[in-house]
């Protein structure tokens, strides 16, 4: 329990002013003071941005273990914080994209939430890592994260271990397609945020096509996904019949064109498009754009997508990505899909400037109270608060 006579009493200024407003869901007034400290602890403390370091630096006392308890026992709800952070950037800026992202976050030791030895494509390894799933709000001039979660490994299917992380009983281990769907179930509908196109980079969720499942079936939202060839085994399009020959495009099987390989550029009823460089130094890109079929659970009838290949300088088809926009020019939906890179990159300015990976403690609570802080101090950096407070949220 934090007592009233530790808790920390700060002047007023826009940061304080910012805290009032995105805290006011956090219920009561200590924990809110707390909240601020940390806050203010994220966005100044230079280095490694420790629970000591914060309060030391923030306070000029010896309140770390207050500090710790507000992080990690606390009983106060992320999600509404999240909430309000996301319509504050909604009001701002509209977000051009929801992107979701995957962060991983090296760790040392086995007993830290979700923690273990866990085999990462893209680094070819085993880390001893945790894995979250941010969903950042990206605009013409920010990409701010907005929601977490955080995946925990079968190993973590065990009570005792989940016991001393603090998870609660409804949280399972779920597969990473899933985790994202709802994430952005919840801030489609529960949050009631203004939809934006969903991006994201599949190809290391496990199963891209339950996403787009999900996305087209039950949430009806724009999405850009980038595939790849497990795709193909996934949707398991030999279960559905051939689609006939049509006089203008024919669909086909999605899979049957992501397996196509070398044979893609010879399939008919493709477009090829020119594709402007995302930098100036850069180089047009070769896009083309076919129809396909993409399988729908419980026997409910497939859905109609594009799939645009990125194609190599040598002809060759490098990259793929399947989206429901369907009306779009093929380089709106493509400077859609490079979006990606900016919310990739946005994570690691917070691992490098908001202490992204310095959270400290291993619970399941703590995890997502600090995630959301470190959200709160991107929000304040890139938006800041004259531009919030001329809102109405």
């Amino acid at each position: 329990m934090l007592t009233n006579d530790v808790v920390p009493r700060i002047a007023r200024d826009p940061i304080s002013s910012y805290a009032s407003e995105v805290f006011h869901a956090i219920p009561r007034v200590d924990q809110r003071r707390w909240a601020e400290v940390y806050l203010r602890g994220l966005l100044s403390v230079p280095g490694k941005k420790s629970v000591r370091k914060i309060a030391e630096s923030i306070l000029a006392t010896p309140a770390h273990q207050s500090l710790q308890q507000f992080i990690n026992q606390s009983p106060w709800r992320w999600s509404p914080v999240r909430a309000v952070l996301a319509r504050y950037v909604q009001s701002v800026s509209p977000a051009r994209a929801w992107v979701l992202s995957r962060v991983v976050i090296p760790k040392r030791g086995d007993r830290s939430v979700g923690v273990g030895r866990q085999f990462l494509p893209e680094a070819g390894r085993l880390v001893n890592c945790q894995i979250g799933l941010a969903a950042s709000f990206v605009t013409d001039d920010a990409s701010v994260p907005v929601n977490w979660r955080i995946l925990l490994p079968k190993a973590w299917e065990g009570s005792e271990i989940r016991e001393s992380a603090g998870i609660p009983d409804h949280v399972e281990t779920r597969p990473q397609w899933l985790e994202a769907a709802d994430m952005v179930r919840e801030m489609a509908h529960r949050w009631a945020l203004s939809p934006a196109p969903v991006v994201a980079d599949t190809r290391h969720l496990g199963s891209a096509d339950g996403l787009i499942a999900e996305l087209a079936t039950h949430d009806g939202l724009p999405f850009v996904l980038e595939v790849d060839h497990a795709l193909a085994e996934a949707a398991g399009a030999d279960r559905l019949p051939r689609p006939r020959q049509q006089a203008n495009l024919p669909l086909r099987p999605l899979e049957s064109v992501l397996t196509a390989g070398r044979g893609l550029t010879a399939l008919a009823g493709h477009r090829r498009h020119t594709v402007p460089p995302a930098t100036p130094a850069a180089r047009h890109t070769f896009v083309r754009s076919s129809l396909a079929k993409i399988p729908m659970p419980g026997g409910a009838p497939p859905r109609i997508a594009r799939l645009l290949t990125e194609m190599s300088p040598d002809g060759e088809p490098a990259r793929f990505w399947v989206t429901n926009l369907m009306s779009h020019r093929v380089d709106d939906v493509m400077a859609l899909a490079r979006l990606e890179g900016r919310a990739r990159d946005g994570i690691q300015k917070l691992d490098r400037h908001f202490g992204l990976r310095d959270f400290e403690g291993r619970s399941f609570r703590g995890w997502h109270h600090h995630m959301t802080m470190v959200s709160a101090a991107s929000v304040f950096a890139h938006v800041g608060w004259d531009a919030l407070a001329a809102c109405v949220c």
